[in-house]
């Protein structure tokens, strides 16, 4: 596995017990000693990131690294070796305590600039990544976590950290694509002939009133857009009845269960659509 080096940390290796494997990397016995290492060398994982603090204690659990990036935001440093599996479970859990205690952060690191106004980051190491991670991370799919995997080795006597960004290409298989639903899939979710007629027909009349509309169904539900990207009708469909709303207010709208109570309401409907020409 070729890992991209950045920088040796400036670590030697007096004080610290290692065993060499054939492929030269390192292997420890204790965690905080892993800890140390990465806690020395993290400037060399981004420019401008700074270690702060190592094994802080919170009523979240054990942060293994604060540090803070150029910008002044905190970055909460997860380390996993073999119990990788809760690992995406803690990071969020830390995020969120961080992000309660901004102003407390910000006091206790007074001298590094913090800025309390950014949301915590996250930052997870780990020599590899069991399958079970790597669904969680792929499935949550958060934007906040960077994840890298991490490799120690030994070269003219001194300790080297190499990083490198963890490649879910290299894990297709545990990544879902899920397909957007088109009109046909939200009219055929209708289990009511009736409805799904009615439906169908409003859908042909807006369209045949706005030609300069477009209609988006990748936020899973049915919304007619403008040219400026404004919604001017928005549809949720279930198994026996829709959600519409014409409205601005997003949650101000009407369900329909029937054919004759959509139709009390078709009037109000088209006449908003017309509006907003």
């Amino acid at each position: 596995m070729v890992f991209t080096h950045f920088k040796n940390n400036g670590v030697n290796k007096s004080g610290i017990n290692i065993n060499l494997n054939n492929s030269n990397s390192l292997h420890f016995d204790e965690e905080k000693e892993i800890v140390e290492l990465l806690f020395e060398g993290l400037s060399s994982l981004e420019r401008g990131m700074r270690s702060l603090s190592k094994n802080i204690t919170t009523p979240a659990g054990k942060i293994s690294i604060i540090a803070v990036d150029m910008v002044g935001r905190i970055v909460i440093v997860e380390i996993g070796r073999d119990d990788t599996e809760d690992l995406i479970f803690k990071s969020i859990d830390h995020f969120d305590w961080a992000l309660n205690h901004m102003k407390d952060l910000e006091e206790r690191y007074k001298f590094y600039n913090i800025d309390p106004t950014l949301a915590p980051r996250i930052v997870v190491l780990a020599p590899a990544y069991s399958e079970k991670f790597v669904k969680r991370a792929t499935y949550l799919n958060p934007t906040f976590i960077d994840i890298y995997e991490y490799q120690i080795k030994e070269s003219m006597g001194m300790r080297k950290v190499y990083f490198r960004p963890f490649s879910f290409i290299n894990n297709k298989k545990w990544v879902i694509y899920l397909r957007t639903k088109s009109i046909e899939d939200h009219l055929n979710y209708l289990e009511n002939d009736a409805l799904r007629d009615t439906l169908k027909s409003l859908l042909v009349e807006v369209q045949s009133l706005r030609n300069d509309c477009t209609i988006d169904t990748s936020s899973g539900y049915v919304k007619f857009k403008d040219k400026s990207e404004n919604i001017i009708l928005g549809i949720y469909v279930l198994k026996n009845y829709f959600w519409i709303n014409w409205e601005d207010k997003r949650w101000n709208g009407h369900l329909i269960s029937s054919k004759d109570g959509f139709n009390s309401l078709k009037p109000a409907v088209l006449r908003a659509v017309r509006k907003e020409a």
